[in-house]
């Protein structure tokens, strides 16, 4: 089982249980979590850019159920259900650097990029920003 140890300390992408919105972060190499959350390894930008987006997170909302206060729970349960397309190597290239640096400008261009890999018209863009 020294397989499944070895993970831990891997790049890895974690995350909380529980949140207000999406919040999935890089553990690089070598950093252990102190609490409980779950993880994917190896960590790959371009999946952290498409569990950050609005429109991975709003699918994802909609398997679950939203506690008090507005707090959802990001199980795996729900995370392994949302759809990851392939993508073209230098958008995913593009996204991966982008989510490497959060900053609102880069989660705007995410979003962007996102709904053009996902090929949302602009009402259902419309919608899924609507519930932010």
């Amino acid at each position: 089982q020294i397989g499944y140890w070895d993970d831990f300390s891997k790049p890895k992408i974690v995350w909380g249980n529980l949140a207000l919105s999406a919040q999935f972060a890089r553990a690089p190499s070598g950093m252990f979590v102190n609490a409980p959350c779950p993880m994917i390894v190896p960590c790959d930008g371009y999946l952290l850019a498409v569990l950050n987006s609005k429109l991975g997170d709003w699918y994802i909302r909609h398997l679950g159920v939203t506690r008090n206060g507005g707090y959802f729970e990001y199980k795996p349960m729900f995370i392994e259900q949302l759809p990851v397309p392939q993508s073209r190597p230098q958008m995913a290239k593009k996204l991966a650097a982008l989510a490497e640096s959060p900053t609102k400008e880069n989660q705007i261009e995410i979003d962007r990029l996102i709904f053009e890999l996902f090929g949302l018209s602009q009402e259902e863009i419309a919608h899924v920003l609507s519930s932010y």
